[in-house]
């Protein structure tokens, strides 16, 4: 006797993982915080609960299964444009989603050590839009926030949130002066002892901090996102 086995049908499953990644607006390539593998399909997609990411406005990565949190880094290419004009203002967009009773709350933390940017004043503050970056927003913001409460939603979109780091930098300089004075005696004819002569100079220079922004270290905002659900503290 024969027995015929069929073999594993894979069509649902792909289009499950291509529906909810549409649902979700973030494409068949995308990752998130909490995916699930389909059979027979190669990316990871998201497929409800949680989403977070970081990055650039328009440029958000993701965070993939088992991680916590999404590093943004800058560093050269800021640097030139804080040498050349003296500010900078760098926005970063959040993106995040809770389903469900889940709320989900986050937290940032900048690493901004050395080069021009160690040198400079900053600041990080929360703003209403990636436009709403610019050099002249000032204070800081409380670095955590809690975007979703852990109320019942089945919302299917992400929401976005934005940052502004804000860089000031001024050169250091001084004025370097030197007086050099030289004391001698010659002797003129028809005068009996030798006469002192005394003469000075002085110069001045002035000296700036010299910085080549192509040497700046990369420097990071880490951010580390933890859902909850009623009851408990977000």
């Amino acid at each position: 006797m024969t027995t015929h086995v069929r073999p594993p049908v894979r069509r649902r499953a792909t289009t499950l993982v291509v529906l909810a990644a549409a649902l979700l607006g973030l494409g068949v390539g995308g990752t998130a915080a909490l995916w699930r593998d389909a059979v027979d399909v190669d990316a990871r997609v998201p497929l409800g609960v949680a989403v977070f990411g970081a990055g650039a406005p328009g440029q958000v990565s993701y965070a993939t299964s088992g991680s916590t949190g999404v590093a943004y880094t800058f560093g050269p290419e800021e640097a030139r444009t804080l040498h050349s004009a003296g500010a900078v203002a760098i926005p970063v967009q959040v993106d995040s989603l809770a389903q469900g009773n889940h709320g989900l709350t986050y937290t940032v933390e900048p690493s901004v050590v050395g080069g021009l940017f160690g040198r400079s004043t900053w600041t990080l503050t929360q703003v209403a839009s990636a436009q709403a970056c610019t050099t002249s927003v000032t204070g800081d913001s409380a670095r955590t926030s809690t975007p979703w409460e852990a109320t019942y939603t089945d919302a299917v979109a992400p929401t976005s949130e934005y940052w502004c780091l804000v860089a000031r930098w001024a050169p250091v300089s001084g004025t370097h002066e030197d007086t050099v004075t030289a004391t001698g005696s010659v002797t003129v004819p028809g005068v009996g002892d030798p006469v002192t002569v005394t003469g000075s100079d002085t110069w001045s220079a002035t000296v700036v901090e010299d910085v080549d922004p192509a040497d700046e270290p990369e420097h990071t905002l880490t951010f580390t996102f933890r859902t909850f659900r009623p009851g408990e503290q977000p």
